[in-house]
């Protein structure tokens, strides 16, 4: 499964204070630690909150710092599509992630249109003008059209990382059951397309809430998750992606998990 690493997002005061004073040492340390944990890409958010008009330009001084520390793949994750487009253009090795799309109409073809100049995979959110539909019908009907507008602009399934949206349980205790749900219905209608979830929200206002981001990981990749945004540096959610992959079969001879074990990753 994919790692994506989250904790490079402005909505931290670290990371906040870091974008802001321009702490280039404190991004290529934070990027590197969290690839060191298993990261397979690294999520790069620098919206501050002080608006727009400079995003761009932090945007791709932030993605020239962190690949001067790492070689993987990043994650260009932005609301507005010029940001998304000034990270394309900063990335250079690997082809970047977009983060995100939904099915909202003036927001659709814009990033669809990124995704299809530059090659890159994009995630896509089953939510549209309307919101988080509580239906998993209707989430499922958005990924398709969704879906059906990215190949017309030249982005196949392929590249498609589908986030069911996680809602948390303590406002509704359905809602984890509409995740899975979701992300089952995916993979039948979507074969072709790949999943993810931004899964720290789910415990959101409740105790302990590494064990219930841990039990709704490993539930999701029995219903075929294929990738998830989060933090790479807590050990004991990375040994769970470990575990979850060898009892699913998706670890031939549990070597992964074998490896992990003597790297000591999970103690």
């Amino acid at each position: 499964m994919l790692i994506i690493a989250e904790k490079i997002n402005a909505t931290r005061k670290s990371v906040k204070r870091a974008v802001e004073e321009k702490d280039a040492e404190f991004l290529r340390q934070l990027a590197l630690t969290q690839i060191e944990a298993g990261a397979d890409y690294v999520d790069v958010n620098v919206a501050t909150g002080g608006g727009s008009e400079n995003e761009p330009v932090t945007m791709a001084w932030a993605v020239g710092v962190i690949q001067e520390a790492v070689d993987k793949p990043l994650v260009i994750d932005s609301a507005d599509p010029a940001t998304l487009r000034a990270g394309l253009e900063a990335s250079s090795g690997s082809v970047a992630m977009i983060n995100s799309v939904n099915g909202e109409t003036d927001r659709l073809d814009a990033v669809l249109g990124l995704a299809g100049e530059f090659g890159s995979p994009v995630v896509a959110l089953a939510m549209d003008d309307r919101g988080i539909p509580n239906e998993v019908d209707v989430r499922l009907e958005i990924c398709a059209r969704i879906a059906e507008r990215a190949a017309g602009m030249g982005v196949p399934q392929e590249r498609l990382f589908f986030d069911p949206l996680v809602v948390p349980v303590s406002t509704d205790c359905n809602q984890g059951c509409v995740t899975l749900d979701t992300l089952r219905g995916i993979k039948e209608r979507l074969p072709q397309a790949k999943t993810t979830v931004g899964l720290s929200n789910v415990s959101f206002g409740l105790p302990s809430r590494g064990l219930v981001n841990r039990t709704l990981l490993v539930m999701a990749i029995a219903a075929g998750l294929d990738s998830a945004i989060v933090d790479p540096t807590d050990k004991e959610l990375m040994a769970a992606v470990y575990a979850g992959e060898a009892v699913a079969g998706r670890d031939e001879y549990c070597m992964q998990y074998i490896q992990a074990s003597r790297s000591g990753m999970l103690s």
